[in-house]
């Protein structure tokens, strides 16, 4: 074993602060009431549990759970929303990080050996995301306490997200951004337009993506950001979509591969975990 080494360094810590927590951030997330029911009561009751009834002594006692669905669904924010109710900091850790190599990444041996050695004995609490659960290795179903499945939003789902979204910018007054003058949102149009946003099919990370690019079109035009900023918007994406759509259509797989450089998106993300220690 290689010798530790200590450092001295001096810092300053006249603005250390304690850490605010978000407690609104759970309850402004967007899922079934009974899936939110469930993971409050099993983050809740692990932070006061002390001791499991597992016959060896310190092994077993962490609670691993894995969220699992399409991208944009609410998996990154439910880890982030727990960190926040746990009061704990957060450590995400993506599959790259774990110091494999892609080639044996890939033979996956190395990879499971961790992954059952922190689920067998580690205490704190561990979140498994993934998009592709169709490839999850079968040894770690029985490590898994806790599966839920992030399903596409449907509508309310949507018209609450709309909701959300616009809630901390009701009070928005004119501020500088970037150099220009950001008049702000008109917070009450967009909500009166609620309800017609939350028909268009979009997930959580595109509803933000819509509501910044639209935010800097108004800061470009020096107008407060409202509802037909927003639409506008929304209609250039679809656009897009529509010529994925034509694109897609009266074409095999490998004709989709070659036609204009467009074809099939296959993710290839590795299966992501977020660590919240206690």
């Amino acid at each position: 074993m290689s010798d530790i080494l200590l450092v001295s360094v001096n810092l300053k810590v006249a603005f250390l602060e304690d850490v605010e927590w978000n407690n609104q951030a759970f309850k402004y997330l967007v899922i079934d009431d009974e899936t939110k029911e469930l993971i409050k009561a099993v983050i809740t009751t692990q932070l006061k549990a002390e001791e499991n009834t597992d016959l060896i002594h310190g092994k077993g006692n962490g609670l691993f759970s894995l969220l699992h669905g399409g991208p944009s669904t609410g998996k990154t924010l439910t880890a982030e929303s727990v960190a926040e109710i746990a009061k704990k900091p957060l450590y995400r850790v993506a599959c790259r990080d774990i110091g494999t190599k892609a080639e044996e990444v890939e033979a996956r041996n190395a990879l499971v050996s961790v992954f059952l050695r922190v689920l067998e004995y580690y205490h704190g609490i561990l979140i498994l995301t993934s998009n592709r659960v169709g490839t999850f290795d079968e040894v770690f179903k029985s490590r898994i306490q806790l599966n839920l499945r992030y399903k596409n939003l449907y509508k309310n789902q949507r018209l609450q997200i709309w909701k959300n979204f616009y809630r901390p910018h009701r009070n928005l007054g004119q501020t500088m951004h970037c150099g220009q003058q950001d008049l702000g949102v008109n917070a009450d149009e967009i909500r009166a337009h609620v309800p017609s946003l939350a028909k268009t099919n979009l997930n959580g990370r595109e509803i933000r993506n819509v509501t910044s690019t639209a935010r800097q079109l108004a800061v470009y035009r020096g107008q407060p950001l409202g509802y037909e900023r927003i639409k506008f918007v929304i209609g250039e994406a679809n656009k897009f979509d529509e010529h994925l759509k034509e694109l897609s259509r009266g074409f095999s797989a490998d004709d989709k591969l070659c036609r204009e450089g467009v074809g099939w998106l296959v993710s290839t993300r590795a299966s992501q975990f977020f660590n919240v220690p206690l």
